[in-house]
């Protein structure tokens, strides 16, 4: 796996990011502390028995940014596209949004063959566009593309045989 920064442009096959990976994770480590620290406030002020969530301090860092990716050669087969917190899915060209321009899905799982969401607003659960509730939705949508995989794998013997 590799993470960029903001994709900036797609000419010629060239992929173009904007050098903000760093800067973009170390935001992510500020909310997660923040929201940690008043979770931890909430325990606190109301004498609840429980530990402390601690301050999470990065194990990694890039150790450089990559600003282009020529896409031919690259063996790239699934883009993880992290939009934020505002979505706009105005670069999207899919049969899939309704008549308010959000996606249409049954948990995170879209009509169009290999286009799936997750992080959304109430995707599945009032956690699915928060840290605490991602994970289980990841899951249900890969679990979802492994039956499917699976399906065509028994499709195609059955057609060989």
């Amino acid at each position: 796996m590799q993470l960029y920064g903001r994709l900036e442009d797609l000419r010629d096959g060239m992929l173009r990011f904007a050098p903000n990976l760093a800067a973009n994770l170390d935001d992510a480590d500020d909310t997660y502390n923040r929201i940690n620290a008043s979770i931890d406030a909430f325990i606190e002020k109301n004498g609840i028995d429980a530990p402390s969530g601690g301050v999470y301090e990065p194990v990694w860092q890039p150790p450089h940014e990559r600003t282009t990716l020529e896409l031919e050669g690259s063996g790239i087969a699934s883009v993880i596209w992290c939009i934020g917190f505002t979505p706009d899915f105005g670069w999207l060209d899919a049969p899939v949004f309704n008549g308010r321009g959000y996606p249409a899905h049954a948990r995170g799982i879209t009509p169009v063959e290999g286009l799936y969401f997750i992080g959304l607003p109430w995707l599945h659960t009032w956690g699915s566009g928060r840290f605490s509730g991602i994970a289980r939705d990841a899951d249900y949508v890969v679990q979802a593309i492994l039956a499917r995989e699976r399906e065509r794998a028994v499709a195609r013997t059955t057609i060989a045989a």
